[in-house]
């Protein structure tokens, strides 16, 4: 597989700047999935684990 380079500028600090920023933009769509991924995972377990922590409960008793 063959990736394309693109050199948005001569200047060596402004492709630094560029990697920065793109490092950065991935960084805030991984953290943006993971939130949305424990979100949807909390919802989902959270009744059930509330129903098999009252059963357990209801059982000590």
């Amino acid at each position: 597989m063959m990736k394309e380079h693109v050199i948005l500028s001569e200047r060596l600090e402004d492709q630094l700047k560029a990697v920065e920023w793109a490092r950065k933009q991935k960084k805030k769509v991984v953290d943006d999935k993971s939130r949305r991924i424990a979100d949807a995972l909390m919802e989902k377990m959270t009744p059930m684990i509330m129903k098999n922590s009252s059963k357990r409960c209801i059982k000590e008793l």
